[in-house]
């Protein structure tokens, strides 16, 4: 059942410059103020969506690995842009992510080819209130980095350098390999008012498409 809030849905409601709910008590002035407060979401948000709704360039300029006490290690930059929504609402603390998708695969001449390992590497960034600084941070090692702006913080995220992904003895002597990577770009918690809109848009959910090229040590 929608709950009537009256003192915070008048706050909404008085950004667009619209009069308070009134009465709110009853069904008819529980719908009446849910209507009312839809409109309102819808109109705060529709800049944010019609932004989402243009194509947004994300891809891989570059990425080969390199061969480090046995271990190979990504390097890679990517190349992308936030919309402004998307940007406004990681400034009120909502969490980005980017999922970079790593598969290793042998090259087989009469059959399909082999995989020979497969694995994701995460990465978030949220805006922490208190400190007011931007923490970048890898979940899969915990390593995290602070930033005093956003876009110092997104500028970590467009480039990796020496991500450990395999140990070369995992690797067959004879044969051909190659390296396929994509990466995701999440803003992963829409804020309410973001969310009642948005929720069909692909645009705040970015992925590249598939990067391969052939490994050589």
């Amino acid at each position: 059942m929608l709950a009537c809030n009256k003192q915070q849905d008048n706050r909404l409601l008085a950004t667009l410059g619209w009069q308070d709910l009134g009465r709110c008590d009853g069904r008819f002035g529980r719908i009446a103020a849910g209507l009312r407060l839809a409109a309102a979401a819808l109109l705060l948000a529709w800049p944010y969506a019609a932004e989402a709704q243009e194509p947004q360039r994300f891809e891989i300029r570059s990425a080969y690995v390199e061969l480090a006490q046995g271990v190979l290690q990504l390097n890679a930059t990517f190349d992308f842009r936030l919309p402004e929504g998307a940007r406004a609402a990681l400034r009120e603390g909502v969490m980005l992510t980017l999922d970079l998708d790593i598969v290793v695969r042998r090259a087989r001449r009469f059959w399909f080819n082999e995989t020979v390992a497969a694995l994701q590497q995460r990465y978030e960034l949220v805006y922490h209130a208190l400190s007011d600084r931007y923490l970048v941070r890898n979940l899969n090692s915990g390593k995290q980095s602070s930033f005093p702006t956003l876009d110092a913080a997104l500028d970590s995220l467009r480039v990796v350098s020496n991500l450990p992904i395999l140990d070369q003895a995992l690797l067959a002597e004879q044969g051909r390999h190659e390296i396929s990577l994509r990466a995701t770009l999440d803003v992963r918690t829409m804020p309410d008012v973001l969310r009642f809109v948005l929720f069909w848009a692909d645009n705040w959910r970015q992925v590249s498409e598939w990067y391969t090229w052939p490994l050589r040590l």
